[in-house]
């Protein structure tokens, strides 16, 4: 399949949602919340004039889905030119690691696409920041109260940018 199919056959972020468990669901609004974007970053979304596709590949069961998924459906809000699809962990398995050239599949993985659908970035997992925290108990939940939103939404708009 190609990413442009894979797009479509993707579902909303309210389907996605919808298929998860209640507590799943609850931590949805908490981490939306939890978004505060700078006004110069919601000026550089803004500025966002063509049409650009966000793929994910993910489940709602996991913490790094929760979290950087809501940020995507954020940026869509914020600018409708950005458009959001959610894909399986098994679809992307299947057919996002083959288009992608990967050796592990983390989720979420987002494919940040043009209007033709080429690619022009790759979200994996966690933003580049807390990648870098030292793995303890502390910075895991530093890290999970939303403290690298606004990263993820750097992140994005970066590769968005070219």
């Amino acid at each position: 399949m190609t990413f442009k199919e894979l797009f479509e056959v993707g579902q909303t972020f309210e389907n996605y949602i919808e298929m998860a468990t209640q507590s799943e669901r609850n931590r949805i609004p908490k981490n939306y919340s939890r978004i505060e974007l700078p006004v110069d970053l919601i000026d550089e979304i803004n500025e966002i004039q063509e049409e650009v596709y966000i793929l994910a590949s993910g489940e709602m069961w996991c913490p790094d889905c929760q979290l950087n998924i809501t940020v995507a459906k954020k940026l869509t809000e914020i600018n409708d030119n950005i458009k959001l699809s959610i894909i399986s962990m098994g679809r992307g398995r299947k057919y996002l690691m083959p288009l992608l050239n990967l050796e592990e599949f983390k989720i979420p993985t987002m494919v940040i696409l043009d209007k033709n659908f080429n690619q022009l970035g790759l979200f994996l997992e966690q933003p580049k920041n807390a990648k870098k925290l030292e793995e303890n108990a502390e910075n895991k939940l530093f890290y999970l109260k939303g403290n690298f939103l606004t990263d993820t939404a750097r992140e994005l708009i970066l590769s968005m940018k070219g």
